[in-house]
This record gives structure tokens, C-alpha cells and sequence, in this order.
């Protein structure tokens, strides 16, 4: 029973495996009719395809039916069918490069393939479609050419335009023309090229404009008749010309033509409302340069120019008739500019110079000449010369007045215009001008110069040019002369003027040195009094103390007379040595403090003030560059006076303030005293001068003097401003701190130093 059963199991399980073998034989023959279903069609497809299929290994193996019927034979020949040729060097490089497929395009008789090449992979089987694709490229051609027309046609256009816009760009047509003929190169080649405007009344052509090769007879500006020339063909013809070939003929018809090695010419006529301007015309040194289509180019350029040249020759007929009116407006203005400068300075050599350029300006001159009559001879000198160089006729040189030109001028009295054609003439007519002669000067014009009815001198003008100068010219130069005089007498009197200043300085130095020299005797004297002056009081002081008890009332009273006045002696020695110190001894100049000063003013017046119960007030002071002992002084000296001279009635107030100005600080000290009368205010600034009597104000009356002396020092001044009764106020000054005081004061401060050594 298990052994059936064994069999059974073997048996099913073989019968399972046959019916799956079955299933996928039955499967694998279904897939094999759709394959070759697609196959087919794949076949029937290609077949029909417009493409050219080819096929081969060796031979040629499959060819569709479009490569049946376009390349006949093409099976036979094979490789050597032009179709397939040089196809095999194709295969090589692709089987070495390992490219399956590559493209090329291949010419079969008019015919152009464009050709994709495809490798089996691991079989020497080959696939070759080909297309004809020589109408797309006949279309795709066309379609360039056409392209290419169209931009070149837009480029001429916006070539013109822009000849256009440079032509009009301005009213003066020369300013533009050279960038006229780079664009018109870009259009039309050119060597030569010139534009002519014509003059039919006078038959004639002017070349306005040439650029490029030159052409006798040709150049820019030349007026040249019409007769027998192109451009009077053009004229005529009234269109556009091309002149080139049969050069024999042409030079026979236009003798002028060939020049320079120019051949081909071409013409057209420039023309606005109808009316021709002129003719623009270009050369060539080639043969045959030109064709219908530069002719038309010519054309378009030509019209494009024609306004332009219209409206500049309208605006330079409208600009004629300002050029006068401008000219004369210059030469006001430089009539006027010449009384400006012979009049801004009186040192007439400061001014020759800008007068003879704005001279030149009025008149052209090759040398022009001052010359200044002496006022005691016969002589005249040339004060000032430029130009050409003449003998014996330069700057400063005297020249004695008789047989000169010069001469001839003032016994006239009026302006000469002499303009010799020889050297004959002009030894007849005016022999004082041959050296000018010789020197190359054939044009002269001399005028008088007249200030209040008296002659001073003669202004020349002379040129190399003959025929230099006309009345216009004499009338300007009178003009100028008129104004020039008065100058020229206006620097005598400040020549005279500076003489005199110079004396005054001299003088001025002179009591310089005097007042040194009297300051350097007070410092002496002073000094050397004080010795004497000493024993005296030595004296008169033992004769007291030992003969008191002999010495009746009046004796006592003479010895106290006698040393009363010699303390006043010494006080005034003391204070006038003081004062010869002030220059000479003073401290070197250094930034300081006024506040400070005061300071040590007010603590020198401590006592003075404790006891007078005087009121000092002061607002802040600035800092200065100066000795500040000696601006110690001043404060003390100028407070002092203001507690002695106080009012019995009220208690002194003095106070101490500061304004600023443009270049320095004024100091003012203000009191409520007695007030000084008006005739005294300047007097009391003297040496030992007074306003009160010693008796009842006692000092030296030489404290004001010491100030002002100190003030002076510093750069500054020192006043009063008083009423009787109302008070008194004391001004003075002090440079403020800035670079050119610090100079002047160091110079000072060194030089005062120098002294003290």
C-alpha cells in the first residue's frame, strides 16, 4: 500500500511538470507570432519609409523601396555607389571610437543627402538612413541671402540717417565734415572725396570740403571755373554720374580728371527746392571702384546733405551782418579793457605788457613801440619796445629827436599812415624809418601822445606786411593813444611821488637811529645819575643825624627840602630808566594770560587798595602773545591812577573789560573818578607831563608815557576817553593771537634780546 502509494505521488508530480513545460511552450510560441507580427510590420514600415534605408556587412543585404527607386543599382554597386562612398573610412573611425551611430551629409550628383549611420553591436551589420534634404538647403540659403540683403540694406540706412544727423548736428557745416566722410566711407569706398558748391553767376565751383588724396589744382577753398569739368556734367545732368573705364577718353573729355592716379569718379548732384547747391563726388585710384548701387547710395547721401548745406550757408549770410556787430562790441570792449590796465596801476611798466596784448587784439603788429619825449631836450627815449628788432631803436636807448620819425609825428600833431612800396620812397618820404626798413617792416603807424594839449610822446605800430594797415586802423590807434597818454604822465607824477616817499623813509630811518640813540643816552644819563645822586642823599642824610642839635628850624627845614627832592630825584632816575628799558629789556613774547596780569597787578596794588577800599572788578580776559610783566605794568599803572584819582565823595569802582575787534583784543579800565579835562587827554601820555599839580597828586607823571610805550611794543595804541567829574576809561589794544604776529614777535623778542647781551 505505501508502495502504490509512492508510485502515484511520483507519477502526478511528473505529469504537473509536463503540463507546465506545456503551458510555457504554448506562452513562448504566442510571444514568438507577436514578435514576428512586429517584425513584420517594423519591416512593412521601413519598407515604406521616405527615408532611404540601406543595409549591409560585406554586400548590400536590405534596401527599402525608396533606396530602390532613387538610387538604382545601388545593390550592385555597393561601397562604390556615390551614395555610400567613403563610407567605409566613416565605419573605421567610429568601430575604433566606439560610436554606434554618427551623421554626415553626402552630395549625389545636384542632389545632398544628410546621412545617419548605425553599427550593430558585436555583428558587422550596417544601417544607413538617408534623407534629401537639397531644397531645405536651397530654402535655408535663400532665406540667409535674403537676411543678409535685409540687414545690409537696414545698415546703409542707418548710415545715411546718420550722415544726416552729423551734417545737421550744426550750423557750421565745416565743424562736421570730417565725421561725415568716416560714415560716407562706410558706405561707399572712397580715396578722395569733396564737396563743391557752385556760384552759377560766376560760373565757377569751390571745393568747401576735401579729404583724402590730394589734387593739384583741386585743394579745400580753390575757386575753379565750371568750364569743361564734371562737375558741371553733373550739374547739367542733374543726377548722379559714375566717370570710370576708358580713362583715355574720359581724360580727352575731362582734361582735369586724372590726378593723383585717380580713376573712377562718382557724381551727385547736391540740390534743395530744386536748386543745385553743388555736387558731391568721390575717387578712386581703382578701375571700374563703382556700380549702380553706390550710385544710389551717392543719391541718398547727397539728398541727405542738401538741407544742411542750405541752412548753413542761410545762417552764415545771417551771421555776416552780427560778425560786424560783434566786432565792434570787441573792440569797445578792448578799448576799454586797455583803460583798465594802463589805469590799475600807476608804475606804467606794471601795465605795458597786458596793454600790448589787448592792443594786439585791435591791431596786428610785428613791433610796437612807446617813445617818451624828454622835457629838457631834443631827445626822446623808447620806453617800451617788443617785436622785431630794429638798430639803435631799442628799450631805453636816447635818440635824439631831429630827421626821426618820431619827430615828423609831433611837429604834425596828428596820426601818420605810411605804407612805402620801395626803399626809395622810404628815404624820400620819411628817411627816419630806414633802419625800420632794413629790419624787414613795411607797415607803419605812428600817433601822438597828447595829454592837456602837450605831446609826451608816440605810440608806433609797424608790420612785416605790406599794406598792413588802413584808416580803420589809424582810428583805433588813436583811440588808443587817447588813453595811454594820460597813463603815461600819470607815472611821472608817481615816479615823483616815490622819490618823495623814499626821502620821507630815509628821513624816517634817520630819527630812527635818533631815537634810539636818544633812548640809549636816557638809559645812560639815568643810570649814571643815580651814583651822584646817592652821595648827595648820603650827605644830607649825615648832616641831619650828626649837626641836628646845631641846626636852628629853617636849617632842618632846608635839609628836609633837599631830601624830599632828591627821593623825587631818584624816582624820576628810576622811572626813566624804566622807560629807556621797555625796548630794550623787555622779556621775549609768549603766549600769556591777562587774567594772570591783573592778577599780579592787583596783588602789587594790594595795600592801595585795602586802604582806599577801592572796588576792582574785571570780566575774563583773553590770552595774548607779549611780555606779560610788562602788560603786568600797564594794569598796575592804569589801576594806581585810578585810586589816586579818585572823587573825595565816593569810594573808587574800578573795573577791567575786553571786546574783540578784527585783529585784536581791546582792553578797556574804567574807573568813577575826577576825571581828566579834554585839552589834557593826549598831554598826559607825554613824558612827565601832567594834569593835576604834584602838590596835591603826587608822582613822576611818567607812568602814562611807560604805558604807552608798552602798548606801542605790542603792536597796539593807547587812549583815554574822559568827562570831568564823570570818570575816566583807558583803552588799549593787543594783536590777536595769529602766524604773522607770532613772526613779527619773535623777531622783536630776538632782536631785544640781542640788545640785552
Amino acid at each position: 500500500m505505501t508502495v502504490r502509494n509512492a508510485e502515484s505521488a511520483t507519477l502526478e508530480r511528473r505529469l504537473r511538470l509536463a503540463r507546465e513545460r506545456i503551458a510555457e511552450l504554448e506562452a513562448l510560441q504566442r510571444r514568438s507570432r507577436r514578435v514576428s507580427g512586429v517584425l513584420t510590420r517594423l519591416a512593412t514600415l521601413a519598407d515604406h519609409s521616405p527615408s532611404a534605408i540601406v543595409e549591409f556587412d560585406s554586400v548590400v543585404t536590405y534596401l527599402n523601396h525608396s533606396a530602390r527607386e532613387k538610387f538604382p543599382g545601388l545593390d550592385v554597386m555597393g561601397l562604390k555607389h556615390p551614395l555610400l562612398s567613403g563610407l567605409d573610412e566613416v565605419i573605421s573611425v567610429m568601430r575604433v571610437g566606439g560610436c554606434l551611430t554618427s551623421t554626415r551629409e553626402v552630395s549625389v550628383g545636384d542632389s545632398i543627402f544628410s546621412q545617419k549611420i548605425v553599427l550593430e553591436q558585436d555583428s558587422p551589420q550596417v544601417s544607413v538612413y538617408s534623407d534629401d534634404i537639397t531644397e531645405d538647403r536651397a530654402l535655408h540659403n535663400a532665406l540667409k541671402l535674403a537676411s543678409e540683403e535685409t540687414e545690409l540694406l537696414a545698415a546703409e540706412n542707418a548710415l545715411v540717417a546718420e550722415i544726416g544727423m552729423i551734417i545737421s548736428s550744426s550750423l557750421e557745416i565745416s565743424d562736421v565734415y570730417e565725421g561725415f566722410a568716416q560714415q560716407v566711407r562706410e558706405l561707399i569706398p572712397f580715396d578722395r572725396i569733396a564737396i563743391s558748391l557752385v556760384d552759377m553767376e560766376s560760373f565757377t565751383f569751390n571745393n568747401q570740403y576735401v579729404f583724402g588724396v590730394d589734387a593739384p589744382g583741386r585743394e579745400e577753398g580753390r575757386v575753379v571755373p565750371l568750364r569743361d569739368t564734371m562737375i558741371l556734367r553733373a550739374i547739367e545732368e542733374r543726377r548722379a554720374l559714375i566717370l570710370q573705364g576708358d580713362l583715355e577718353e574720359l581724360s580727352r573729355r575731362f582734361p582735369m580728371m586724372v590726378r593723383s592716379g585717380l580713376k573712377s569718379v562718382l557724381l551727385a548732384p547736391i540740390v534743395f527746392k530744386s536748386e543745385i547747391l553743388g555736387v558731391l563726388h568721390m575717387r578712386s585710384l581703382d578701375e571700374d571702384a563703382y556700380n549702380h548701387h553706390h550710385l544710389d547710395l551717392a543719391t541718398k547721401v547727397a539728398a541727405q546733405i542738401a538741407p544742411a548745406i542750405a541752412n548753413s550757408q542761410l545762417y552764415a549770410q545771417h551771421t555776416e551782418a552780427e560778425a560786424e556787430a560783434k566786432r565792434l562790441a570787441l573792440q569797445n570792449a578792448a578799448i576799454a579793457e586797455i583803460g583798465r590796465i594802463i589805469t590799475a596801476s600807476l608804475d606804467i611798466e606794471d601795465v605795458y605788457a597786458g596793454f600790448a596784448e589787448q592792443t594786439r587784439l585791435l591791431i596786428g603788429f610785428d613791433r610796437i613801440v612807446v617813445s617818451l619825449l624828454s622835457r629838457d631836450s631834443d631827445d626822446f627815449t623808447n620806453a617800451y619796445v617788443i617785436g622785431v628788432p630794429v638798430s639803435n631803436r631799442d628799450r631805453g636807448d636816447l635818440i635824439g629827436l631831429k630827421g626821426t620819425f618820431t619827430d615828423e609825428v609831433v611837429r604834425q600833431q596828428r596820426a601818420i599812415l605810411f605804407l612805402p612800396d620801395s626803399l626809395h620812397e622810404t628815404r624820400t618820404m620819411f628817411p627816419g624809418l630806414i633802419p625800420q626798413y632794413h629790419s624787414g617792416l613795411r607797415s607803419f603807424i605812428s600817433v601822438p601822445l597828447v595829454y592837456k594839449d602837450s605831446t609826451v610822446g608816440v605810440l608806433h605800430f609797424s608790420s612785416i606786411k605790406p599794406n598792413a594797415y588802413s584808416d580803420y586802423e589809424v582810428g583805433i590807434a588813436d583811440l588808443i593813444a587817447a588813453q595811454i597818454a594820460g597813463a603815461i604822465e600819470n607815472s611821472h607824477l608817481h615816479a615823483e611821488t616815490v622819490e618823495a616817499d623814499r626821502i620821507l623813509q630815509q628821513q624816517a630811518q634817520e630819527l630812527a637811529r635818533s631815537n634810539a640813540e636818544l633812548e640809549q643816552f636816557a638809559y645812560v644819563a639815568s643810570h649814571d645819575l643815580q651814583e651822584p645822586l646817592r652821595v648827595i642823599t648820603g650827605y644830607v642824610s649825615l648832616l641831619e643825624q650828626r649837626y641836628s642839635d646845631k641846626l636852628d628850624q629853617d636849617a632842618r627845614e632846608f635839609i628836609g627840602f633837599a631830601t624830599d627832592a632828591a627821593h623825587r630825584m631818584r624816582a624820576l632816575i628810576e622811572a626813566l630808566l624804566e622807560f629807556s628799558r621797555v625796548e630794550t629789556h623787555g622779556n621775549p613774547f609768549e603766549k600769556m594770560d591777562c587774567n594772570r596780569a591783573l592778577s599780579e597787578a592787583i596783588a602789587d596794588l594790594e595795600v592801595s587798595i585795602y586802604e582806599s577800599e577801592a572796588d576792582v572788578t574785571s570780566d575774563p580776559l583773553p590770552d595774548v602773545v607779549g611780555d606779560q610783566i610788562q602788560i603786568t605794568h600797564v594794569f598796575e599803572n592804569l589801576i594806581s591812577n585810578a585810586i589816586k584819582f579818585r572823587k573825595d565823595d565816593c569810594l573808587p569802582k574800578i573795573h577791567i573789560s575786553c571786546s574783540p575787534s578784527e585783529d585784536s583784543w581791546q582792553i578797556s579800565v574804567a574807573d568813577n573818578g575826577t576825571g581828566i579835562r579834554p585839552r589834557y587827554q593826549e598831554r598826559i601820555f607825554g613824558m612827565f607831563k601832567r594834569a593835576h599839580k604834584r602838590s596835591k597828586y603826587p608822582g613822576t607823571g611818567i607812568g602814562l608815557a611807560l604805558c604807552q610805550k608798552i602798548v606801542e611794543r605790542h603792536g597796539g595804541r593807547i587812549w583815554v576817553e574822559s568827562e570831568v567829574n564823570q570818570g575816566s576809561t583807558f583803552h588799549f589794544t593787543i594783536p590777536t593771537i595769529k602766524e604773522k604776529y607770532h613772526d613779527t614777535w619773535r623777531q622783536q623778542a630776538s632782536t631785544n634780546t640781542a640788545g640785552r647781551g
